[in-house]
């Protein structure tokens, strides 16, 4: 599934006009990245955490020629799944 399927299934599921329903799928979305982008973490009750996660720095290799290559460190989006998600998958 992706975006526009998302928004088509809102759009029905909600009985809306589609326009509106991907504007509040950009507006969900946009508020998520914003509270990530702050360093906060967004919990959706039966769903799940978006949180912002560090991966550290570390010396790698350039395939080509074997030369190590530093790699800075960088912040990463993470996503941990909920009991309530959890529990759909496994059920």
């Amino acid at each position: 599934m992706n975006k526009s399927d998302l928004t088509e299934q809102l759009a029905s599921v909600a009985g809306i006009p589609k326009v509106k329903a991907a504007d509040y799928i950009n507006i969900m979305t946009g508020a998520i990245a914003e509270a990530l982008v702050r360093g906060g973490k967004v919990t959706i009750s039966d769903f799940g955490t978006f949180t912002v996660q560090q991966r550290k720095p570390f010396t790698g290799h350039n395939p080509k020629s074997g030369d190590p290559i530093a790699v800075p460190g960088v912040r990463i989006p993470g996503f941990r799944a909920g009991k309530g998600l959890k529990d759909a998958l496994n059920t």
